[in-house]
């Protein structure tokens, strides 16, 4: 027999399990409040949820009931006090962790560790208000995972207080509990697309806070604002189109063009400026849009855009696209043409173009004014300002950036390094100066190529700003990038890094397309596209090729899943086998092939009392063994279980 002892090496306590779990659940709250609120509360949760880890390892008296009562009464006001209409998901998120840390310092019986794992789940649904990124994804399924273990490990707790799991009862069940989790992911998808969705975010994401892609364009643009944004690595969006040249890659977003000394502000009450129509025989880019949530109100697109399908949007008639509501992942459709788009510019708008603060910079007036003598027309001098920037000597920077009044004074005659709204706000003063009218354009400059899914990756390092000069004799404004090639070419603008990185991307962006900008519209096109096709399916079949393109790859996604879900759900029915019935039929089986098949009435004692020797010797032993777990209610621990197989391979070997 199994001494004692090491029977007790070899099992878990239903409770430790528990402990365990409900740490994991833990950590997974930390990232949660990491991602959705920011590392401040994050880190108060972490030191707190570390008390709790020591006093558990250490053994240390829990607080009395009633003084952490009123501690979390007190911490709960303090928290809703905060709620307003636009801080309304987060303290909602922090009341639930508060009382999730509470139970943890409480007595826990059964009772407690489902509150735990049922206020585990709900921490994820207000989560899922504030986020719905990648980290969201690994945090809903570790914690739907680890609260379906709490909730049946409670159950056995509940029925047999202090029992203990040998070791492959726990394998079991963290397999059983696996397939009960899979078979739940089709019913919840089936919610997540079916489920209403409002053409408003109900909350804004992140109460306001700084966590999230940010553009760095805004209403206003002070020098070196920029070059904060161009040192993160942050994705800003997507963009769904074929491959374009790398000299052509400028993404558009807000023109500014009020030049205050320190900095450029965009002008509202000019809406026109000079932007035409494009002839009709001009070629179009048109590309699907995916903005990332975060801090974004320009609408992006391939510079010169004709125009951007969405709801809700102003067009400030300058090729800027703007949208009410920032915050909330976005997915729109944007025209451009790569030409030169004619128009007019009236006396008054040549006016906002020129203008510049009085007496600002003569040492910069003085040098352009050098640069442009014997220069009669607008072109000549463009490129009379754009030379000077391109052969002499300045750098591409964003250390040690000049600040202050005098900063583009300083920029353009001593310093002569700096980052790109440094060159271009350096360009357009010195245009004006020169009675050339222009203005300030901020975007995006290169991107990484995805070729396995056909779309253009854009990051907050590739941030730009350039500059738009009118040319009065063409009738257009003109395309200025001063900036020195090098790092402000926005690194990589085709291939990416291939191989792993794009199969990864690839993914991320399927997730982001399909999953963070799922809104009311795109669940209108889905039903209209699903009644038309019930309606009528063979016109709703004769699709456009783009169309069909579209359909293959949602079929090819729902038949992975499909062949996904059938492969885990084989899986798992293997894994869920109970282990006596496996070695009865390796038995029924052997004995089968030898000759001796077993009747369904026939009892193991009788059948085995049948056989001829020297199997029946050797089937007597795996049968009494076998027939006290059977039978007798006996643990069909490791060793017994390892014995019975050694019978088994016995017989095979005697054949």
């Amino acid at each position: 027999m199994t001494s004692p002892s090491r029977t007790a090496k070899r099992t878990l306590a239903v409770e430790t399990a528990l402990k365990l779990l409900v740490g994991t659940c833990g950590l997974l709250c930390f990232l949660m409040v990491q991602d959705a609120i920011g590392w401040g509360t994050a880190l108060i949760f972490g030191v707190v949820f570390l008390v709790w880890m020591l006093a558990e390892t250490s053994r240390l008296s829990r607080p009395p009931g009633l003084l952490s009562f009123g501690v979390a009464v007190l911490l709960l006001v303090a928290v809703f006090s905060r709620m307003s209409r636009q801080y309304f998901a987060e303290p909602f998120l922090e009341a639930i962790l508060l009382l999730f840390l509470l139970r943890l310092f409480e007595r826990k019986t059964s009772r407690e560790y489902v509150q735990i794992a049922l206020l585990s789940l709900g921490a994820v649904v207000v989560y899922a208000l504030l986020s719905v990124e990648k980290l969201f994804l690994a945090v809903c399924l570790g914690m739907g995972y680890c609260a379906s273990l709490i909730l049946m490990l409670s159950a056995w707790m509940r029925r047999e207080p202090g029992a203990r799991l040998f070791f492959f009862e726990a394998k079991l069940l963290v397999f059983r509990a696996l397939g009960m989790f899979i078979l739940m992911l089709p019913l919840c998808l089936l919610i997540f697309f079916v489920i209403p969705r409002s053409g408003r975010p109900m909350f804004s994401p992140r109460g306001g806070t700084d966590h999230g892609p940010l553009t760095g364009f805004s209403e206003r643009l002070r020098l070196g604002e920029v070059g904060t944004i161009q040192q993160s690595d942050r994705l800003s969006f997507r963009a769904e189109t074929g491959e374009i040249a790398p000299d052509s890659l400028y993404w558009r977003g807000v023109v500014l063009s009020h030049f205050s000394g320190t900095g450029w502000d965009v002008d509202l009450r000019e809406r026109e400026g000079g932007w035409g129509r494009p002839r009709g025989d001009v070629s179009q880019v048109r590309q699907t849009i995916l903005l990332e949530p975060g801090g974004h109100r320009w609408l992006f697109s391939l510079d010169r855009p004709l125009s951007v399908g969405l709801g809700e949007v102003a067009n400030l008639g300058n090729g800027t696209f703007w949208r009410r509501t920032a915050g909330t992942a976005v997915r729109y459709e944007a025209v451009s043409t790569p030409s030169p788009i004619p128009g007019t510019l009236s006396a008054s708008a040549e006016a906002v173009f020129l203008d510049l603060p009085s007496g600002y910079s003569p040492a910069m007036r003085s040098l352009t004014e050098k640069l442009t003598a014997g220069v009669s027309d607008d072109r000549g001098r463009m490129n009379a300002i754009e030379a000077h920037f391109a052969r002499g000597s300045y750098l591409w920077t964003l250390e040690n950036l000049v600040r202050g009044r005098d900063a583009l004074e300083r920029f353009v005659l001593d310093v002569r390094q700096g980052n790109c709204e440094y060159f271009a706000s350096a360009a357009a003063v010195m245009l004006r100066m020169a009675n050339v009218p222009a203005r300030l354009v901020g975007g995006y400059r290169g991107g990484d190529y995805n070729r396995a899914g056909g779309y253009y990756s854009v990051r907050d390092r590739q941030a730009h700003v350039w500059v738009e000069a009118w040319d009065r004799s063409a009738g257009c404004w003109v395309r200025i990038d001063p900036t020195p090639a090098g790092e402000a070419d926005g690194e990589g603008t085709s291939g990416g890094s291939g191989g792993w990185w794009e199969f990864w991307d690839f993914l991320d962006y399927q997730w982001s397309r399909m999953f963070v900008s799922y809104s009311a519209r795109t669940q209108r096109e889905w039903a209209s596209v699903l009644k038309e096709l019930f309606r009528n399916p063979r016109a709703s079949l004769r699709v456009s090729s783009e169309g069909l393109l579209r359909w293959g790859r949602l079929g090819l996604a729902l038949a992975v899943l499909l062949a996904a879900s059938s492969l885990l759900a084989l899986i798992w029915k293997r894994r869920r086998r109970d282990p006596c019935r496996v070695l009865l039929e390796r038995f029924e089986s052997m004995m089968k092939r030898r000759g001796f098949p077993r009747r369904r009435s026939e009892g193991l004692e009788e059948f085995v009392s049948g056989l001829d020797e020297p199997l029946r010797g050797t089937a007597w032993l795996f049968v009494l063994e076998f027939e006290e777990v059977w039978y007798g209610g006996r643990p069909l621990d490791p060793e017994r279980y390892g014995r019975l197989r050694h019978r088994l391979d016995e017989m095979d070997g005697e054949s």
